[in-house]
């Protein structure tokens, strides 16, 4: 009772002051391999709630897509229909990552996941800033990656904790994509390490199930239903993200504490 009191007062202090507590240890960031064993674990843990976060974004977000694709004429294959499922998956992804954040927290706080109806009005919350910077982020990807693969890749790791930070430090996160160059410098090759794997599974994933429907079925509401399910693996990404930006940043000190500090 007493846990679950003090998740509900951190809850609501993180909407009084516009960003989550980090009030509980963190292992630090200092190994790829045991970081990406614990995101594992703890994307197990809460697998149900960050199932639940996914599939109630994800599931009428991409039936309306395929929808809209359908009354619209865009073919079921092809670029056009590629670039306006990418789309619709950057958009539904800037809901569900901050409210998968803010649960996942309140787990690594007290054993329990947050209620959704908190979760998502965290969400919310973060959505436009999310949006925005997840914008910048893509454009940036996509700018270097017009050079060689590489500096892609590269880019995309430096950016890497954008979302997680927005959806950690909230109202304060003014310079997110300077932040995450700022947090994953030196740390890049292990984030690589982390991240590559699950993409890499991620990939694996999509040519499976997606590629069959497209090239088989052509049914756009097994291609939404199919393409709603994998966003719940993909929420690994989130977990692991969350765990090595709180590796990076532990112990945690708010912009207002440090004011605080430099007040005589």
């Amino acid at each position: 009772m007493l846990r679950l009191c003090h998740s509900k007062k951190c809850m609501d202090r993180a909407f009084r002051q516009g960003h989550l507590t980090i009030d509980f240890p963190t292992p630090p960031f200092d190994s790829a391999l045991a970081t990406l064993t614990r995101s594992l674990r703890v994307f197990w843990a809460t697998l149900p709630f960050l199932a639940t976060v996914t599939l109630v974004v994800y599931l009428p977000g991409k039936l309306a897509t395929q929808l809209i694709c359908e009354i619209a004429g865009i073919p079921f294959e092809g670029v056009a229909s590629y670039f306006v499922i990418e789309a619709s998956s950057l958009v539904l992804g800037c809901l569900v990552v901050p409210a998968a954040i803010f649960g996942v927290v309140a787990w690594l706080r007290t054993g329990r996941t947050a209620p959704l109806g908190e979760s998502f009005r965290w969400g919310r919350r973060q959505f436009g800033r999310t949006l925005a910077n997840q914008l910048a982020v893509e454009m940036t990807v996509a700018l270097w990656g017009t050079l060689l693969i590489v500096p892609g890749v590269m880019a995309m790791v430096r950016l890497a904790f954008t979302d997680t930070l927005i959806a950690v430090e909230g109202d304060e996160a003014t310079q997110p994509l300077d932040g995450s160059r700022q947090l994953t410098q030196g740390r890049r090759w292990r984030i690589f390490g982390v991240l590559l794997p699950i993409a890499v599974l991620a990939m694996i994933a999509d040519f499976l199930l997606l590629e069959r429907i497209q090239a088989g079925t052509h049914s756009r509401v097994a291609f939404a239903l199919a393409d709603s399910f994998l966003g719940i693996p993909e929420q690994l990404t989130t977990v692991a993200t969350l765990l090595m930006y709180l590796g990076t940043v532990q112990p945690r000190v708010t912009i207002q504490q440090r004011v605080t500090k430099l007040k005589p």
